[in-house]
């Protein structure tokens, strides 16, 4: 016993001899700060905390301000309660004085992780450049293991308004809560695989699923690929693919039962030919997880703030101005407040002429109310907009998806069995994305901006170029029968929601015209008068003769009026379309 005591006794004096000379390191304590920001008062600005931990401040927002972004190179949390708004700042290690971003033109939208983990985030969308913010793609917000984030809901359990991850939002002015939506994996044994240099790619399926939802992971690696015949046959109605999946080989799902397809724009390989065969395939979600790229690349990536005046307008009456670059850049908004004047709200729809209009007319579908009217001036010279080719190509309608890419969700509203391409064209744009811009940005050159209130270009036009190089004929080669069968359906479907089709005529450049066209006005202008009577869903309200304009009306392109001429061109239309609604009893003597 004695022996034991002692024994002790020498080890405590060992353990206090070690303690002797460990000097006892010092707190590690930093000052962090919130800079003097005009538009907002900080409660407990400036605290001191241990290197690594999160710091949180208590801001106080003068009225019409938000918080919209801050220069804290970290993660950091917005939530808001009543008037006051909690910045933490996460795992903050040095001493920092944080700048703040304020915007007094916003959106506040609240995500909840919906079963995920993650905290409630709050996030304040700056919307002075886009009426209708972008969504966050949901990266480094909420994750689950085994599930794929497939898409925000107004309503927990998806019952609500879908939109698509990135794709804009209606935020009123209260804000707007979205919720998660997490797609179960189906389970691995319905699946076979092979580990490649890439990652794990799937070669077969022979499960029974309604949706099948493709595992990012299996057997502990990223599944990266689909294999050729994978599912072939196969008889689900829904497939999403993570957005680890790079490459969907040709003839993947080829002769499927499939009906929606989800996919993330971070695929590099995958085309129509992935999904031969696949005769029920309508919809195509995708999802954005890439940064855009349109508003470093052209014009037209305005396509979705065009969308957007549309979608405020729906519950109005309204007038949609349609057609290619002679309605968007033809069409003087300076000019439309007679319009405006018998209550009705004016959109330019006007685009591209060279890009895929089937598209472009699916969408505009879905905003129509009883009561609008739609003035069509489809170009002569433009396959397209007479519905005669229905082909998506990368060569011309990347100038669309560069719009889309501001709002996937729109697309979504295509029936992809109603044109050809559609897959394969926006795996192409994705291939010729060379920059990074943020959804805040906007197209200008030389800080011109390409759309107003109205949807129409708001800068002069005064200079004609010596060339002009793009093709314009004056021939009836796309009035064909196939096409004014396709054209007779979609307005029928718009005359059915109780919306009125005017035709009109685009401009024409008699000097660019071929030589052996310049005599055929009489003989297109019959041909077209014929194309449309046999409609009876649209008029024609105009006369061939009243477009035909000379080079020096045009500047940069054939179809792109000198301010001037447009204003003249304008003046027409007016007198026409005001014309045809006494006719129709819509216009109100003032």
């Amino acid at each position: 016993m004695k022996r034991r005591c002692l024994v002790l006794l020498f080890a405590l004096f060992l353990i206090v001899l070690s303690g002797c000379g460990k000097k006892t390191e010092p707190e590690t304590r930093i000052f962090v700060s919130i800079l003097e920001t005009p538009g907002v008062t900080v409660e407990n600005n400036g605290q001191y905390i241990q290197s690594g931990e999160d710091v949180v401040f208590l801001l106080k927002m003068d009225d019409g301000f938000a918080l919209a972004d801050t220069d804290y190179d970290g993660k950091y949390q917005l939530s808001i309660t009543g008037e006051t708004t909690k910045l933490t700042l996460k795992n903050v290690r040095y001493p920092k004085r944080v700048g703040l971003v304020l915007t007094e033109t916003y959106g506040v939208i609240k995500y909840e992780p919906n079963g995920g983990v993650g905290e409630t985030t709050t996030i304040v969308h700056d919307t002075a450049n886009h009426r209708r913010p972008n969504t966050s793609n949901g990266r480094g917000l909420f994750s689950r293991d085994g599930y794929t984030l497939e898409s925000w809901n107004t309503l927990p359990d998806g019952a609500g308004e879908r939109i698509g991850l990135g794709s804009r939002a209606t935020v009123p002015q209260e804000g707007l809560t979205l919720y998660a939506q997490w797609a179960k994996w189906s389970d691995a044994h319905y699946f076979d695989w092979e580990h490649r240099d890439e990652g794990v790619v799937i070669t077969n399926y022979h499960g029974q699923d309604a949706v099948v939802v493709i595992p990012a992971v299996l057997d502990g690696e990223k599944v990266s690929a689909i294999a050729a015949d994978a599912f072939q046959n196969c008889t689900m109605q829904g497939v999403i693919l993570p957005e680890t999946i790079v490459t969907v080989e040709e003839g993947a799902f080829q002769n499927c039962a499939l009906e929606t397809l989800t996919i993330f724009d971070s695929i590099e390989n995958i085309s129509d030919g992935s999904f031969l065969g696949c005769e029920a395939l309508k919809t195509l979600r995708i999802n954005a997880v890439e940064p855009p790229y349109g508003f470093d690349y052209r014009r037209e990536s305005w396509y979705a703030d065009k969308v957007d005046l549309l979608i405020a307008a729906q519950d109005q009456k309204k007038i949609i101005f349609y057609g290619g670059c002679s309605i968007w850049y033809n069409l003087d908004g300076t000019m439309l407040t007679p319009l405006l004047e018998q209550g009705y709200q004016v959109v330019n729809m006007g685009i591209n002429g060279v890009v895929n209009s089937m598209v472009q007319m699916q969408i505009i579908e879905q905003y129509l109310r009883p009561g609008d009217i739609f003035f069509h001036t489809p170009e002569i010279s433009s396959p397209k907009q007479l519905l005669a080719h229905l082909q998506m190509e990368i060569e011309k309608d990347d100038k669309l998806w560069c719009g889309l890419e501001y709002n996937y969700d729109l697309f979504t509203l295509v029936d992809l069995r109603s044109i050809t391409g559609g897959i394969t064209s926006f795996c192409d744009y994705l291939s010729i994305k060379e920059s990074a811009t943020s959804y805040t940005e906007t197209f200008t050159d030389e800080q011109q901006s390409y759309c107003d209130e109205l949807g129409c270009i708001p800068f002069e036009r005064t200079e004609t170029k010596d060339v002009l190089d793009d093709e314009v004929h004056l021939n009836v080669s796309y009035m064909t029968d196939t096409a004014q069968k396709r054209l007779q359906e979609v307005y029928s479907r718009y005359q059915q929601q109780g919306v009125r089709v005017y035709i009109s005529y685009a401009c024409t450049n008699m000097d660019s015209v071929p030589e052996e066209e310049r005599g055929c006005a009489d003989m297109v202008r019959d041909h077209y008068r014929k194309f449309f009577d046999k409609m009876d869903s649209a008029v024609l309200i105009s006369e061939l003769y009243d477009f035909l304009y000379v080079h020096e009306d045009f500047a940069e392109t054939n179809y792109h009026l000198l301010s001037s001429a447009a204003s003249r061109n304008t003046e027409i239309w007016l007198r026409d379309l005001q014309a045809q609604m006494e006719k129709d009893g819509l216009w109100e003597a003032p």
